[in-house]
This record gives C-alpha cells, sequence and structure tokens, in this order.
C-alpha cells in the first residue's frame, strides 16, 4: 500500500513539474513573438506631418489639441508591445476632440469628414493592436492610410487658403449671401437684403 501511494505521489509530482515546465514554454513563446511583433511594428510605426503653409501654421500654432495630437503621433514608443497599445488608445482619444475644437476657419465639411475617417483610422489601429493575436499586415496597411489622411487635411488647409486669397468679383458677395439658405430663412433679413439690392439698381 505504501509503495503504491509512493507511486502515485511520484506520479503526481511529475505531472505537475511538466505542467509546469509545459507552461514556462508556453510563456516563453509567447513573450518571444511579442518581441518580435514589437520589432516590426516598431520599424512600421513611422507618422508623417508636411510642412504646413505659414497662414496654416498660424491656426495650427493656436490649436492647441492638434499640437496635442501631432506630439502624440509623433513619439514613438520604446519599450514594449504594451507601450504601443498605450500609445494607441492615447492617439484615439486625442482624435476625438479635433472635430469638436477644429478652429472656426476650418470648420468646413471636407475638413470635418478627414478628420472624422483619421478618427476611423486611428479606432482600427488600437482595436488590432489590442487583439490577443495582433494583425501586423494589417497594422501595416493602415499607417500610410493614417499618413495619407493627415497629407489629406494638410491639402484641404492649403485649398482654404487659396481660395481665400482668390479676390471676389464685384457682387459675388451679395450674390453669395443671396444663396445661403440659412441666412434667407430669416424674413428680416431677407427684406433688408432686397431693399439693399433695390438700393445698388
Amino acid at each position: 500500500m505504501k509503495v503504491f501511494l509512493y507511486s502515485l505521489s511520484f506520479l503526481f509530482l511529475i505531472l505537475i513539474s511538466c505542467e509546469s515546465e509545459n507552461q514556462q514554454l508556453e510563456a516563453q513563446r509567447i513573450a518571444q513573438k511579442n518581441e518580435a511583433v514589437f520589432k516590426n511594428i516598431s520599424k512600421m510605426w513611422q507618422f508623417n506631418f508636411p510642412t504646413a503653409r505659414p497662414e496654416v501654421n498660424i491656426t495650427l500654432n493656436k490649436w492647441i489639441e492638434w499640437r496635442q495630437f501631432e506630439i502624440e503621433m509623433l513619439q514613438k514608443p520604446q519599450s514594449t508591445l504594451s507601450a504601443f497599445q498605450m500609445k494607441t488608445k492615447n492617439l484615439s482619444s486625442k482624435a476625438d476632440t479635433l472635430a469638436i475644437t477644429i478652429p472656426l476657419e476650418y470648420n468646413k465639411p471636407q475638413i470635418l469628414s478627414r478628420i472624422t475617417t483619421l478618427n476611423t483610422k486611428l479606432k482600427s489601429l488600437e482595436t488590432f493592436m489590442n487583439l490577443r493575436v495582433i494583425p501586423e499586415q494589417r497594422i501595416a496597411k493602415l499607417i500610410p492610410e493614417i499618413n495619407e489622411e493627415i497629407k489629406g487635411l494638410y491639402k484641404q488647409w492649403d485649398e482654404i487658403i487659396i481660395k481665400k486669397a482668390i479676390p471676389k468679383e464685384i457682387g459675388e458677395e451679395l450674390m453669395l449671401q443671396a444663396l445661403d439658405t440659412t441666412r434667407n430663412a430669416n424674413p428680416d433679413q431677407m427684406r433688408k437684403k432686397m431693399e439693399i439690392s433695390d438700393k445698388i439698381k
């Protein structure tokens, strides 16, 4: 009976040590894989901000949320995969504030559309980075797309400045105001505009 108990105890100890060894091997394998993923993502992680026109730069320098977002984008995590996961979370939350705090001169549908698309891509990046198995190929595809959205925003801002610099023709301002349906919704203002246009004639 004692021999049976000893052999049973011995067998139990062997099973426990095998299980512990398997867990250690699994942990080592995951650590190695995470290290490889970290190195690959670290190589891919490059965000570019074009040089803005001086007029655009003046507005961007006043837009604190954009500057914070840019700084956050350009700082690359150096330590671990979890640092990249935290970074994507921070980027996503900073991108959320951009549409809310946008300067008045850039509060236009085409700009808001680009910011929304940029925000969506950053949320996708955050999602991919927080999956159990990180899809490196999707991240490799997403980072250039995010760079394209940033570049597109700068092009839109340039376009606004260029359009603003084009001189208006005589009467163009009145015509644009007449086409503005939100202003024409007020009957008092409509009457005033009609009186002004009658005087001009």
